[in-house]
């Protein structure tokens, strides 16, 4: 089982002043080994009140910079797998899953995503929003992030 931390996240900078200080201050950053690790200066998720913010995940597999095998079905499954483990680490699951943007390098793509991501959010039926774009990060093929509550 992947190895989850999670630490308590501080306002940065003096004199800082507003609600974003107050709000940023009671959030929790959420980490595991269960998933790659993030490629620049942000957390795999942030969980703050009863929301869990989970980055946008690739299709890394966990440990190396190798995407997985099997072009974007592949992608795909491992994105699904690796946002997961980031959803499991923050205390949620994909069933407590709001709302989802998905970032595809070829709209084409959009057919054979959709049956993957079914597989996964098939009960939550959460909001979403679909988006070709000009490049993804490493040069993946998808990427997808979303937005879980907690919320009873």
């Amino acid at each position: 089982m992947a190895q989850a931390a999670v630490r308590k996240l501080v306002p940065v900078g003096m004199g800082a002043v507003g609600r974003g200080t107050r709000a940023r201050a009671a959030a929790t950053a959420v980490r595991t080994d269960g998933a790659p690790a993030p490629l620049g200066p942000y957390s795999q998720a942030i969980r703050s009140g009863e929301t869990l913010y989970v980055s946008g995940c690739i299709g890394l597999v966990p440990g190396t910079k190798d995407f997985a095998k099997g072009g974007v079905e592949g992608e795909t499954e491992q994105v699904m797998a690796n946002m997961g483990a980031v959803l499991e680490a923050g205390g949620a699951s994909f069933d407590d899953v709001v709302k989802t943007t998905v970032l595809l390098a070829d709209m084409g793509d959009f057919a054979k995503v959709n049956t993957i991501y079914e597989k996964y959010l098939n009960t939550s039926k959460p909001a979403r929003s679909c988006f070709a774009v000009k490049e993804l990060p490493l040069g993946a093929l998808v990427e997808i992030e979303c937005i879980a509550s907690f919320a009873k």
